[in-house]
């Protein structure tokens, strides 16, 4: 993977806009590979699709590229609000990839996928609707909240300038692939738990210490009132797929 941008890709673009448009896009569909399968290339999809800017062909993932100059940081500003809402309910949301490059240098800095299943309706902020003067007056859009999807579900592709190893974003990619096959109340309830538990920090802990995530947890899930059996079978889910070991006498450890 090379990263550096190709001038000449932008060549017939006049605004800047458009011109960071191309450019950023002829290296991602030059560079970039699909990290679901093994497959090396993705294809640009047609310029009327919805949402969708990337697809691999061999196992039809989608993905969406937002690219910038400045640092990506807390949140990335993106579509209509409702559409994204009934795409995370009905499981057709693409993955992200969220570039960050350097335009004086001609350099990408920072690459960072977040698959579709990481994004719950609590890592989608509802923007204000636009003024009654706008062109599209009353749209709502939303910011995407990166802090809302756990590091997991973070994936650096290149970091500080340097193509992180393609095994390791594939093997770490299919680690969590399981979220995305569950129906969107579990999927949300798994990224919930497990984002959690990362943000704990424990290492090894005690179910008890797991209910202290309890009001964290009730305030995405106001109408539940079975927040600790959730928890249970949210951390018998981690067992499972090993993120978790289970040390007996309601003891657990976290996997490395």
């Amino acid at each position: 993977m090379r990263t550096t941008l190709d001038l000449s890709t932008c060549d017939g673009y006049t605004s800047g806009c458009q011109r960071a448009r191309r450019l950023t896009e002829a290296w991602f569909v030059a560079n970039m590979y699909c990290p679901a399968c093994p497959s090396d290339t993705l294809d640009q999809a047609p310029r009327n699709s919805q949402v969708l800017d990337f697809l691999c062909s061999s196992c039809g993932s989608h993905f969406e590229l937002k690219a910038q100059a400045t640092p990506i940081r807390n949140k990335v500003c993106d579509a209509a609000y409702a559409s994204m809402a009934a795409k995370i309910d009905n499981g057709t949301l693409p993955h992200f990839a969220f570039l960050q490059y350097d335009r004086s240098a001609l350099e990408v800095l920072n690459l960072t996928l977040v698959p579709a299943h990481f994004v719950t309706l609590r890592a989608i902020e509802k923007r204000p609707p636009l003024a009654a003067h706008a062109r599209r007056a009353g749209w709502v859009g939303c910011n995407i909240l990166l802090t809302a999807v756990p590091p997991d579900g973070r994936l650096p592709v290149v970091a500080d300038r340097r193509p992180v190893n393609p095994a390791t974003v594939r093997s770490t990619w299919h680690r969590f692939s399981w979220i995305g096959a569950q129906r969107p109340e579990a999927r949300g309830w798994a990224v919930e738990v497990l984002h959690c538990l990362r943000s704990s920090g424990f290492r090894v802990f005690g179910i008890d210490q797991a209910y202290a995530w309890e009001a964290a947890l009730l305030s995405v899930y106001p109408n539940n009132r079975h927040i600790r059996p959730k928890i249970r079978q949210q951390l018998q889910v981690l067992r499972d797929r090993g993120i978790v070991r289970f040390l007996g006498d309601g003891r657990y450890e976290v996997v490395a």
